[in-house]
């Protein structure tokens, strides 16, 4: 079925598909945090210093987001199978003493769960996500913008994993914008 060519297939998740439709949306993603002032941006990517930095290597997040007002953002994201959208308390769950361990550094520490379908569906916890762009300054315009490029980048990456069943993985770039 097209969910699980897309979404759901063990052989194409060990070949990383999957994992590079998910590191194309966090790419993107740290690309617009880049341009936020007066902050730090750890991201699990290549050319980002490491979220392991802060976190240590047991729990680490996607991206983490250091603030010079004392709050750091701990984003963790989910590109997949529709059925997986609604882990997010499992997710905070695992990353709670993380949180905890953060608040012996910053005053404030904000949880951000991504969730977001193999065909661009936000799970309801993923508004956690557009308001910490509004936390960062981001007007609505930019924030609605940056939505639909994720959106875009998940159809269009889910798109590439349909068309090249069947075939040997070449291990693409990233999907960039």
């Amino acid at each position: 079925s097209l969910l699980h060519v897309v979404a759901g297939c063990k052989t194409y998740l060990n070949v990383g598909r999957f994992t590079w439709r998910h590191d194309s949306v966090l790419n993107f993603i740290a690309s617009i945090l880049k341009s936020v002032n007066h902050c730090n941006l750890y991201a699990d990517l290549p050319g980002y210093i490491s979220p392991s930095v802060i976190t240590g290597d047991e729990l680490r997040p996607d991206l983490l987001i250091t603030l010079e007002n004392k709050c750091i953002y701990i984003l963790e994201l989910t590109v997949g199978f529709e059925s997986n959208l609604t882990n997010a308390t499992r997710k905070r769950q695992k990353y709670q003493d993380l949180i905890n361990e953060q608040l012996k550094n910053y005053e404030k520490v904000k949880f951000v769960n991504l969730s977001i379908s193999s065909l661009g569906v936000f799970s309801h916890p993923s508004l956690d996500f557009t308001e910490m762009l509004k936390d960062l300054k981001f007007d609505e315009q930019c924030r609605k913008y940056y939505v639909r490029k994720i959106i875009n980048i998940c159809i269009r990456s889910s798109y590439y994993i349909f068309c090249k069943r069947n075939k040997e993985w070449d291990n693409p770039q990233l999907i960039s914008y």
